[in-house]
């Protein structure tokens, strides 16, 4: 019966991560805290490695595609590297009922962001991004690393807006050059939330790894068929409950 929920669980998240490109940590950490009864920090460490296989299924199939901007991926890597690196050393010194609390406080904001956003469901031409309006996204990567570091949230779901009205990239675009770079960073931070604590319950990274594998490539192939807002309007109502939950539990 776990095997099978991990399973599931797995190939849900995975395919709504690479659908909208959410970073599956904000699904997959409060999973195993509320549900399996992990701690924080293993709860963390587990997500990491599950979204490396998930981010890497979807990277590889959507450069197979050919619709991975490597440049733009590249360079958001490499500004949220640092915040990455910071972030996975201080989940150290995180309380139980903090981690709850940030996470519960970071779905509800996702899940705002989201409802902002609502109308932008129609692509829009791509256009040749400039130097400034790249200059000003950049920002993102470099707070949010810190966050995917800290609590293993992605850093996408922030930045696929930015990449929308500033570089004038459709989503199956934009979503297409985000995931490479959370799977590098995903690959940096569970490597040292490993390095650091040794936290990891290896049936818990199996059976979620099969399911996200399976997943990774149906959201892939989905993102250009499915009513992205339909998917949204899900997403919002899962958000905003388990941020309640989250909250209400820190407390």
């Amino acid at each position: 019966m776990l095997e099978f929920g991990l399973i599931i669980s797995g190939v849900f998240i995975a395919a709504a991560a690479m659908a909208i490109g959410i970073g599956g940590g904000i699904l997959w950490t409060p999973l195993l805290i509320l549900a399996y009864g992990l701690s924080p920090q293993e709860a963390i460490t587990t997500s990491l490695l599950i979204q490396v296989v998930g981010m890497g299924s979807g990277s590889v199939a959507y450069y197979r595609a050919g619709l991975v901007k490597p440049h733009l991926s590249l360079i958001f890597f490499l500004v949220a590297l640092p915040g990455v690196i910071l972030g996975s050393f201080i989940t150290l010194n995180l309380t139980q009922q903090t981690v709850q609390m940030a996470l519960g406080i970071m779905s509800m904001t996702l899940a705002i962001l989201f409802v902002a956003s609502q109308e932008d469901v129609i692509n829009k031409p791509q256009a040749a991004y400039i130097r400034e309006k790249l200059a000003t996204i950049l920002p993102i990567p470099a707070f949010f690393g810190f966050i995917h570091g800290s609590l293993s949230l992605g850093i996408g779901e922030w930045l696929i807006p930015s990449l929308r009205h500033r570089l004038k990239l459709d989503m199956t675009t934009a979503i297409a050059t985000v995931i490479p770079m959370m799977f590098l960073l995903a690959l940096v931070a569970s490597g040292i939330h490993y390095f650091l604590s040794n936290t990891v319950h290896t049936t818990y990274f199996l059976w979620g790894a099969a399911g996200t594998l399976i997943g990774g490539q149906i959201g892939a192939h989905i993102s250009r068929r499915i009513d992205e807002r339909l998917l949204k309007q899900s997403f919002i109502y899962l958000m905003t409950l388990t941020g309640i939950h989250l909250i209400f539990q820190a407390i």
